[in-house]
């Protein structure tokens, strides 16, 4: 999964959102994801698309990377991940299909200062035969973030997916760091990783930007590189997230 991936900038969410409009807070873009829960009685619609040049003559465009989220109780949210529509390029060849869907929850928890989010997911073999996983795949994360002055905030994730067809557990830790630019801008840069035994390491650096259009919806774009011979060379995308 893209991954979900997102860095958390609290403090343009919270300056940018009036009255008592809970700060719009989303998973994307970047590797990683928020260390919070959607408010009770709201959902919230992420979705965007990406463009992934693996290496030269290879490459793999992914959209509606859609997620939805459903705020449950206080600190809870029901997570649905729509099958991505990926289309692959290699060799002159094309390959096209639907990835797996996914279904989570995800819990925020609060301490002296730190936000933390603990989330369950399961990935369903529903995808075409050239981009499923073919088993059900469990994943387990843990989101941190911390909002370090005005301007700034740090974040990390640490994904743990199991891997049912290898037998092996893909580890996917990242590491942001985001920058208010004002009420409604911000940015981040962010490190990310994917780790299994007996594979390359992937190593990513990301880089992007958020746009807080009123209290509900935020626009965002996001480019990154390899860090590792074995990363995809480049990739960027762009998207947006709603608030109902």
């Amino acid at each position: 999964m893209k991954e979900a991936l997102a860095v958390v900038l609290l403090v343009t969410a919270a300056r940018a959102a009036p009255g008592d409009e809970p700060p719009l807070v989303a998973d994307r873009p970047g590797f990683g994801e928020s260390a919070s829960a959607v408010p009770p009685h709201h959902v919230q619609a992420e979705t965007g698309a990406a463009w992934t040049r693996i290496e030269a003559g290879t490459s793999v465009a992914d959209a509606p990377e859609a997620l939805v989220r459903i705020g449950l109780l206080k600190p809870l949210e029901l997570r649905l991940l729509v099958p991505d529509w990926l289309r692959q390029r290699a060799g002159g060849h094309t390959t096209a299909g639907w990835a797996d869907m996914a279904v989570g929850l995800k819990c925020h928890l609060a301490a002296r200062g730190n936000d933390l989010a603990l989330r369950g997911t399961l990935y369903l073999p529903t995808g075409g035969a050239a981009f499923t996983s073919e088993r059900v795949e469990p994943e387990v994360a843990l989101a941190w973030s911390r909002v370090l002055s005005e301007r700034w905030s740090l974040g990390a994730t640490l994904g743990l997916r199991r891997l049912r067809l290898a037998h092996e557990t893909l580890s996917s830790p990242s590491v942001s760091l985001g920058r208010s630019l004002g009420q409604r801008l911000g940015t981040f840069l962010e490190y990310g990783a994917n780790l299994a035994r007996g594979a390359r390491a992937l190593h990513k650096l990301d880089h992007g930007y958020t746009w807080v259009l009123d209290a509900r919806t935020q626009l965002d774009a996001s480019l990154g590189v390899a860090l590792s011979p074995a990363a995809p060379d480049f990739f960027v995308g762009a998207g947006f997230c709603h608030r109902f």
